[in-house]
């Protein structure tokens, strides 16, 4: 799409594929998450949008990618990405920002189909989130949060180094739950091993982010000598 570049973005791990979903791709992301993303009385989020109804959590989704859209600015965007699995969609990957160009920090947040956790595709998506953040965009800090619930997504962010930075408590449905932020630096996140990760389409849509164009590389410079 011309004027919405972002649908150009794609970023590939040996097992996924992550990109802006088309119409088709987010209807099936939504029933992804009709048919289940949270074990049962478990709170993995802040707001309750995987606990209603199957047909409630499937619009939900709809209407979360089209408001994050809708509503994306330079100093305020969310990036919302379908994950494929051998062209299956399996879950969503977000990268999000406030005031970037100022702060230099993103977060990230996902969620995956119940029938696909527990698979490492977790591992790959964060790993492709990061590689977007921290080589593509230039942040020096990405953020993570993760309910006491999810045990897995904690687990994910111990991988890359994380470190913990506070525990909130939050009410949720008018229930007590604690809330752990992590946050990993650009130099911690270089002195590891690097998960292989390709990016697509970043250049067409850099400005979206706030970010100034790359200068175009230097072309051959033609000398006249003077005698």
């Amino acid at each position: 799409m011309r004027h919405w570049p972002l649908t150009q973005l794609t970023l590939t791990t040996p097992d996924l594929v992550l990109h802006v979903p088309d119409d088709d791709q987010l209807d099936e992301l939504a029933q992804v998450a009709a048919d289940g993303v949270v074990p049962p009385g478990a709170v993995y989020f802040p707001q309750p949008w995987a606990s209603g109804t199957p047909e409630q959590t499937a619009r939900n989704v709809v209407q979360n990618h089209w408001w994050a859209r809708g509503d994306w600015r330079e100093d305020n965007w969310r990036l919302h990405l379908a994950v494929l699995h051998d062209g299956q969609v399996i879950g969503q990957q977000n990268l999000s920002a406030r005031d970037f160009r100022v702060t230099r920090e993103a977060r990230t947040g996902f969620w995956l189909g119940q029938r696909f956790q527990g698979r490492g595709f977790g591992t790959q998506m964060r790993a492709a989130a990061l590689h977007l953040a921290f080589v593509c965009l230039g942040a020096e800090r990405v953020t993570s949060t993760a309910f006491a619930d999810n045990a897995a997504s904690r687990r994910v962010s111990e991988k890359f180094g994380y470190q913990a930075n506070g525990v909130r408590r939050l009410a949720v449905d008018g229930r007590l739950v604690e809330v752990h932020e992590a946050v990993l630096t650009a130099e911690t996140w270089r002195r590891q091993d690097q998960q292989p990760v390709l990016i697509k389409g970043f250049d067409e849509c850099r400005h979206l982010f706030g970010l100034n164009p790359e200068p175009p590389e230097p072309g051959p410079v033609d000398m006249i000598l003077h005698l």
